[in-house]
């Protein structure tokens, strides 16, 4: 879909043709398809949704209702969300490849290699806590970062300051 943009009375760039544009309502109305389909086209630019529906002449109210009543029409908006989504990712990505360290911390954190991620361990309940030794529960805390400030003897049913 092509269609070059005009300018509106600010100035600003818009992509519907007059056809298109509707006088402001009081009562939100569904969108047309077409109007449905230039709003998702505005948004693949990466316009915000209020600057969209802005450029298509709409307000947001409308896109609103149109989505809660078109099913299709919610489906295409989360399809453009993961869309624009994926497009930060290789802006990441790419980033990343070019040197930033924060960018490769980043990613790594929250895409690490699949050779890299730990083995998923039982969920740690009440249960299984009440299971383990005074030895078993102590190793953990302390794997755990977790400082224990006095030492306890294993076994001991309170802590035995050592001075």
């Amino acid at each position: 879909m092509s269609i070059p943009p005009r300018s509106d009375d600010d100035g600003e760039p818009s992509y519907a043709p007059s056809s298109l544009l509707l006088p402001r309502s009081e009562e939100p109305v569904l969108l047309s398809p077409a109007q449905q389909q230039l709003y998702l086209h505005v948004l693949t630019l990466g316009a915000s949704p209020s600057s969209a529906c802005g450029k298509v002449g709409i307000t947001p109210l409308d896109v609103l209702r149109t989505i809660d009543g078109d099913a299709k029409f919610r489906e295409q908006i989360d399809q453009v969300t993961v869309l624009l989504s994926q497009n930060v990712a290789a802006a990441l990505y790419r980033s990343a490849m070019e040197g930033s360290v924060s960018a490769q911390t980043f990613f790594l954190k929250n895409k690490p290699p699949p050779d890299w991620q730990a083995e998923d361990e039982p969920e740690l309940t009440a249960d299984r806590l009440k299971g383990l030794s005074d030895e078993e529960l102590l190793n953990r805390c302390r794997a755990s970062g977790i400082d224990v400030p006095i030492e306890t003897s294993a076994g001991a049913d309170s802590p035995i300051v050592e001075e």
